[in-house]
């Protein structure tokens, strides 16, 4: 220390630093490809998922209410948005993983049932069990008992339809999104699903609006927003504990369409 010269040490006039590492200078813009084709992926299959249904009703004499009360022709389109966008998803899935190291479907980086890595006694990993047997169990409980009260008809619309949408959330969010991340950074993978699940829902509610002329678009997003993030962070936080695809798409069904899908 004592020995240290400032003047020798200090850069002199006109004298470069030294130029940063070949690998960092190519590190960011390779940084916002991957960026921008995560974002694309998404966009895409969001707009399969979302716009199809209110750009038919544009285009074409489509109904604008509410999927349970179409006629079976409109319900198949309608129902055929979230479907085609969730087998879009899984091909996706089913192609090589997109970065090295990736664990695939179902995963998030963690467990490997796309929970949280923790600790297990035997007491912890049988109400894990439990948990997600019970979550997966209630709406199916609920699903009957809503088709044996009827009517069978509006009601079986309604959960065949429920289920294309829940599926393709939760495939584009927590399948492919998340799966563009290295898993090294699956947890900002998730947290970037979550916000993406409330980007797409609050896009349908506007979308929806829009073509229905009967409520504010900016009103529709915004709450569409709002809804769609909790909804998405609930499923993160059933995907960590219990863990697992299934539990966290089943509550997602359950809440949103076996619940206040039938209140008036």
């Amino acid at each position: 220390m004592l020995n240290r010269d400032p003047a020798r040490e200090r850069p002199h006039r006109g004298q470069r630093r030294p130029s940063l590492a070949p690998e960092t200078q190519h590190r960011t813009p390779a940084r916002r490809l991957a960026a921008f084709r995560r974002l694309s992926r998404w966009l895409n299959l969001t707009l399969v998922h979302q716009a199809l249904w209110p750009l038919l009703v544009l285009l074409t004499p489509a109904p604008a209410g509410a999927p349970e009360t179409m006629p079976w022709a409109w319900f198949a389109a309608r129902a055929g948005g979230p479907a085609l966008a969730a087998a879009l998803a899984l091909l996706y899935l089913a192609q090589r993983p997109l970065v090295a190291g990736d664990v695939g479907v179902g995963h998030d980086g963690a467990g490997p049932s796309g929970g949280a890595v923790l600790p297990r006694s035997v007491p912890a990993a049988m109400l894990r069990g439990q948990a997600r047997l019970l979550l997966v169990g209630l709406p199916l409980a609920v699903a009957v008992a809503r088709l044996v009260a009827g009517p069978v008809v509006p009601v079986a619309k309604l959960l065949v339809f429920g289920l294309a949408d829940v599926a393709a959330f939760h495939l584009i969010h927590f399948g492919v999104v998340t799966r563009a991340y290295a898993p090294s950074a699956r947890a900002e993978g998730q947290a970037v699903a979550v916000l993406l699940f409330g980007a797409s829902w609050g896009l349908r509610e506007a979308l929806l609006a829009g073509v229905g002329g009967g409520a504010s678009i900016v009103l529709a997003g915004a709450s569409g927003v709002l809804l769609g993030s909790v909804v998405g962070g609930g499923s993160r936080a059933l995907r960590r504990w219990p863990g697992g695809w299934w539990p966290a798409a089943a509550t997602h069904w359950l809440v949103v369409y076996l619940v206040f899908g039938f209140v008036d």
